[in-house]
């Protein structure tokens, strides 16, 4: 067991409780719900993943449990000491990496420091009890907080979280971000409180520190709670998973509800419990009218619509059964909606008979007619029947299940990626759509050259600052190499490349997304392909600003312009960022069938383990 998560059993505060108890949070902000009654218990050795949409109040529940945010409703329970990841060191430019960590360690050091002074006193006055009294509870108080190994613990985290090679004087002004974020994450640790929560801490780690902290986080004694998009991190961590789905919205305010608002006001009632985007909760629908449109219902709904949920499965085994759950929730709901449609086809049979006209004036009509009329009651009582059966149906049947937001796939797309031999073309192959020769950027990029086929596969890889954002943007004509050139298709046509980066930004930030949309695609295309087709922004976002857009549905929605109309050359920088889990894996799913090129570069360690095409390290320049 690493040091640090030995020494997180020395800190558990004046309290007895062991166990983390949640009870009935809810809150709000001023635009929208984002948790609704939220009830979970942990016990020592609980490792918790939050998962769920984005805006589903992850990172708002992890500030509740710290205590910097008061919920609305709601009651939490700490057994002991508590610690929260911040985003942001709190310490000065000036700070030295040093001083953040002996703040961290202030209980062992100063235990240390006292032990040393009390010993000296001892030595000076042995025969006075008073000070031997104080230095035996010194040692005492150095063994609880494991005092003696603080340093080797210091050296451990630092060299574990690719710290260890800066100067314990270098200020944190003079620290990247990621750097910056790790010294955080290594003061957390070393301060060892009893429950860790954690917001997105594989953010800026190799493979070499995500690995070390997840040994860290396996093996710590106390109670972990982390909101991560790291599925490598959560399966190999995570106990219990916690979903903070959504709840589904009253069927009365869904458009498969046609007419349950007037049954509501009938007798009817609805929940008002709130969900992210939303002021409802799940509600049993009203009875409705028969010809109400069940059969093209819809919502705009996020997530799978089970609502928030603890799993008391890891990431993998929760994710299988929350898709078998919503599997089996699809089937009923397709029976439900096939008997109501037999049952309607019943009653309308039936009106039909008992309004037909039969007149008869000789004796064979007469028995044609008592027959007619005996066929008749019976259809009619069918037809009854079937009535009751439906109003049943239509108190007690499923809501339908919502659509998530989706990646809606590459369909048809790559299709002009084959193109005939260029000239001096192998005989069988195909002009490569780009090449790049000799490319360099001084501080950014080593000297790289690199050739794609149609249908190749390419994957970047390397630490952060060996120039794999900066080579994208090289390949997609959006910087200028300082050296080499590139080539992008034959000589007599260029190639067509779409291009994801990391920040995307619009000219014009009062357009509304859905006129960003079309401009990029063309009008012609944006009606074969309408923005809310591809399932990567609400409907209720198609009309919004794009500056009002937040940073996830600004990259979304370029990533749907790629979707709409996809070229033969897909150039993706860390296409998973402000994903939510369920669009990456179906991100993944599409990709996987894409049969343009692809050249991606992640630091995704869940997609890169399962990559199936050719990779490109990538060296930090010298």
């Amino acid at each position: 067991m690493p040091a640090a998560a030995r020494a997180a059993t020395r800190d558990t505060g004046a309290t007895h409780r062991t166990h983390l108890a949640v009870e009935g949070v809810s809150h709000a902000f001023p635009d929208r719900r984002v948790l609704s009654d939220i009830t979970f218990a942990a016990a020592p050795g609980d490792r918790i993943g939050l998962i769920g949409e984005n805006g589903t109040g992850k990172s708002t529940l992890l500030r509740i449990l710290a205590g910097e945010l008061r919920p609305d409703r709601g009651t939490v329970f700490l057994p002991g000491s508590v610690g929260l990841l911040a985003q942001e060191l709190p310490h000065p430019p000036g700070a030295t990496l040093a001083a953040v960590l002996d703040e961290a360690q202030r209980a062992q050091l100063d235990g240390l420091a006292a032990i040393a002074a009390l010993g000296e006193r001892l030595a000076a006055h042995p025969e006075d009890p008073a000070t031997a009294e104080a230095y035996a509870e010194a040692l005492e108080a150095a063994e609880r907080t494991d005092a003696w190994s603080a340093e080797a613990q210091r050296g451990e985290m630092l060299s574990g979280l690719g710290l260890g090679g800066i100067s314990p004087q270098r200020a944190v002004g003079e620290l990247s971000g990621g750097q910056r974020l790790r010294l955080a994450l290594a003061a957390l640790l070393l301060r060892a409180p009893h429950t860790l929560l954690l917001d997105e801490p594989s953010n800026h780690l190799d493979d070499a520190s995500a690995a070390y902290l997840e040994g860290v986080l396996a093996g710590w004694p106390g109670i972990v709670i982390v909101a991560s998009h790291d599925r490598a991190l959560l399966d190999a961590v995570t106990t219990r998973i916690l979903d903070l789905d959504p709840l589904p919205v009253p069927a009365s305010v869904l458009a498969d509800a046609a007419g349950a608002a007037d049954a509501a006001d009938a007798g009817g009632t609805e929940g008002t419990e709130g969900t992210e985007g939303t002021d409802h909760a799940a509600a049993a629908p009203p009875a409705r009218p028969a010809h109400a449109g069940y059969e093209t219902a819809s919502t705009d709904d996020t997530g799978s619509g089970l609502g928030a949920r603890m799993w008391g499965l890891g990431y993998s085994a929760a994710r299988s059964a929350r898709q078998a759950e919503l599997e089996r929730w699809r089937q009923r709901y397709a029976a439900e909606l096939a008997e109501r449609e037999r049952l309607i086809h019943e009653i309308e049979v039936g009106a039909r008979e008992v309004n037909r006209k039969h007149e008869s004036k000789s004796e064979a009509k007469i028995t044609r007619k008592f027959y007619a009329d005996k066929d008749a009651r019976v259809t009619a009582r069918r037809a009854r029947n079937a009535r009751v059966r439906l109003d049943a149906l239509e108190r007690e049947r499923v809501r339908r299940p919502p659509e998530p937001l989706r990646f809606g796939g590459f369909a048809g797309g790559g299709a002009d990626a084959v193109r005939a031999p260029g000239p001096g073309a192998a005989p069988g192959t195909a002009a490569p759509l780009l090449r790049a020769e000799a490319v360099a950027v001084p501080g950014r990029l080593r000297e790289t050259t690199l050739t794609i086929p149609p249908g190749h596969r390419l994957m970047l890889t390397g630490p952060n600052g060996a120039g794999k954002s900066t080579l994208l943007a090289i390949l997609a004509g959006e910087l200028r190499p300082h050296r080499g050139a590139v080539h992008r298709g034959a000589a007599a046509e260029a190639v067509r490349i779409g291009y994801l980066p990391q920040e995307v930004g619009f000219a014009d930030p009062s357009l509304t997304a859905a006129a960003v949309f079309r401009t990029a695609v063309g009008e012609e295309r944006a009606d074969e392909v309408p923005l809310g087709s591809t399932g990567l922004l609400a409907r209720r976002d198609l009309d919004r600003p794009v500056g009002a857009l937040s940073v996830g549905q600004r990259r979304r929605l370029a990533l749907a312009a790629l979707v709409a109309d996809p070229p033969p050359l897909l150039l993706l920088d860390e296409p998973s960022n402000h994903l939510s889990l369920t669009l990456v894996e179906e991100l993944e799913a599409a990709l996987g069938t894409f049969p343009g090129a692809l050249v991606i570069a992640t630091h995704d360690r869940w997609l890169r383990a399962r990559w199936r095409g050719d990779v490109l390290a990538l060296e930090p320049p010298g």
